[in-house]
């Protein structure tokens, strides 16, 4: 084994800990890790991986595809279990730490191997690596981007622009229109610095075909023959988001300060209060290029602007910006890793043995938005006839459709349906004529004399 893999596996060791460690105790939680890995287990079951559904009936395009494939790959290959689900983000997590130790080497930090490690036990990060959404996925791809226009800009790497538009297409693949936010701010930062040679190496015509293919081909098949849908993505998943509140996604003018701000200071935890102590023991040290802070800040800023300005946010939209914020709290916090010591690498060890072990105790939390507990409380009102599940007049919990293997529908009886899908639930009155078949119908208490 040579020098340097022996200086590293120690870190790569504890960032595989990190990434997947106790990724299976916990239950799938509703909403948002139900939805998904209904929408994944649709298509494996139905063979269609073009058009996602949350149920037969329903089409759900809300988020474009690629989530949906790993979740669906990983479900096929490894069985229908909790580990499976989460596998593709740990996997994600896991090379975003190391291309954000790339980064630091790139960008000519000392030490910047631990870099890695100190994204890895970033709270945000961290927990977001357990959970079943986009996010995750959508860090990579957008920091493989970022990693390829630097690789190119400090160090000449060839075919950089077509690498670049390759996993911005692929983040474009995987959220839409949020994953080109780090194309905005690259745009800024080079007109900035009047580069306009490498700005125009970006825009290179090959790079525009890989995205063209990679990001686009999708939408222009599902497009073309699913009437109406190109209307819903314009007005309701890009329209609706940024300038209406109507995805009730803390919309009102202070919604950003609500939203953003405890996400930044809850989320950069452990690492921004000592970034802050050594920047103030230290505060003329600075051994990286001028050049550096302020593409980090490009990086972080000009997205977080975007998100404060947009209508429709939650906490996890700013995942993907924690990897510039970890690159500008490394600045500082460097001198705490060179030769091994330190009280950044204290830290940054307990941490790494800490962390997981608190994500294995929070399975053991009662949560109401826990599927399993769900499904297990449901079991004695289960039998092998049932056909679907039924949500009436409440929120449907598509991790039954895990736990219980079979479709889940929501459906209204007096309350009106949600305006801002592709297709709204239809009425159970609709519903029961049209098929016959034994089903399980859940609503609120007092709904039940309406239903009896």
């Amino acid at each position: 084994m040579s020098t340097p893999l022996r200086r590293r596996w120690p870190l790569l060791a504890l960032l595989l800990l990190l990434a997947f460690a106790f990724q299976g105790l916990r239950g799938l939680w509703d909403p948002d890790e139900g939805r998904y890995t209904a929408v994944a287990l649709e298509m494996l079951d139905s063979g269609d991986w073009l058009h996602p559904r949350l149920h037969p009936e329903l089409p759900h395009y809300t988020k474009p595809p690629l989530t949906y494939w790993a979740l669906a790959a990983s479900l096929g290959l490894f069985g229908r279990h909790e580990w499976a689900a989460r596998l593709p983000n740990a996997i994600a997590f896991f090379c975003t730490a190391l291309l954000v130790a790339g980064l630091a080497r790139r960008l000519g930090m000392p030490a910047p191997e631990p870099a890695a490690l100190v994204y890895a036990t970033t709270v945000l990060p961290f927990a977001a690596a357990n959970a079943v959404t986009t996010d995750t996925l959508l860090t990579l791809w957008e920091t493989l981007a970022m990693w390829a226009f630097v690789a190119g800009w400090r160090t000449d790497l060839r075919h950089w622009p077509a690498l670049c538009w390759l996993a911005l297409g692929l983040a474009f693949l995987t959220k839409g229109p949020p994953g080109l936010l780090p194309l905005l701010a690259l745009l800024l930062w080079l007109l900035h610095r009047r580069d306009y040679s490498r700005l125009g190496r970006l825009f290179s015509p090959v790079g525009l075909a890989v995205f063209a293919v990679t990001g686009l081909g999708w939408y222009l098949l599902v497009v073309q023959d699913t009437p109406g849908l190109l209307g819903y993505f314009l007005h309701k998943e890009v329209a609706g988001r940024i300038l209406t509140a109507g995805h009730h996604r803390h919309g009102e003018w202070y919604g950003g300060l609500e939203v953003y701000v405890p996400t930044l200071v809850i989320g950069a935890l452990p690492w921004w209060p000592l970034a802050w102590w050594y920047r103030r023991r230290h505060p003329a040290s600075r051994e990286t290029p001028e050049a550096i802070g302020p593409f980090l800040g490009y990086w972080f800023f000009v997205p977080l602007v975007v998100f404060m300005l947009a209508r429709s946010r939650l906490p996890l939209y700013l995942l993907p910006l924690f990897v510039p914020l970890v690159l500008l709290l490394y600045r500082a916090l460097a001198p705490g890793f060179v030769g091994g010591t330190g009280p950044g690498l204290r830290l940054a060890l307990a941490c790494a043995l800490l962390l997981p072990l608190l994500r294995a105790a929070g399975a053991w939390l009662p949560a109401v938005a826990d599927g399993r507990r769900f499904a297990a409380r449901l079991a004695v009102w289960t039998n092998p006839d049932l056909h679907e599940v039924l949500f009436v007049d409440t929120k449907p919990r598509y991790s039954l459709r895990f736990y219980l293997d079979l479709p889940v529908e929501q459906v209204y009886w007096r309350h009106a349906p949600d305006a801002m899908r592709f297709r709204p639930p239809e009425s159970l009155d609709r519903e029961l004529r049209r098929d016959r078949y034994p089903r399980l119908l859940l609503a609120q208490p007092g709904d039940t004399p309406a239903l009896e």
